[in-house]
């Protein structure tokens, strides 16, 4: 999550050069729900240590409203039908 933050800052950064703005955050898709739930609530355990940086990272641009953490499963990924083989259905649902 810590990199794709990067990148989304960066496409932000370039948008506005190019006289784009964007008011609302963008979405960042995830299907991690425990990742989702620590950078934003950054609650941290010893397991987690680390972490700490690309959640301190993510967490930081989740509070100043750049990004918005959104939960979505892996198999409703547009991604994924990109990456892994699919049956007949799952290719019609994509489409």
């Amino acid at each position: 999550m810590g990199l794709t933050t990067c990148e989304i800052i960066w496409l932000r950064w370039l948008l506005t050069n190019i006289s784009v703005y964007l008011k609302d955050p963008l979405s960042l898709h995830c299907d991690n729900e425990n990742a989702i739930h620590i950078a934003r609530n950054y609650d941290f355990h010893v397991r987690t240590k680390h972490i700490d940086t690309y959640c301190r990272f993510t967490h930081h641009h989740l509070q100043l409203g750049i990004i918005y953490l959104r939960f979505v499963p892996l198999a409703l990924q547009i991604a994924y039908m990109f990456t892994k083989p699919h049956s007949i259905l799952c290719f019609h649902f994509f489409i």
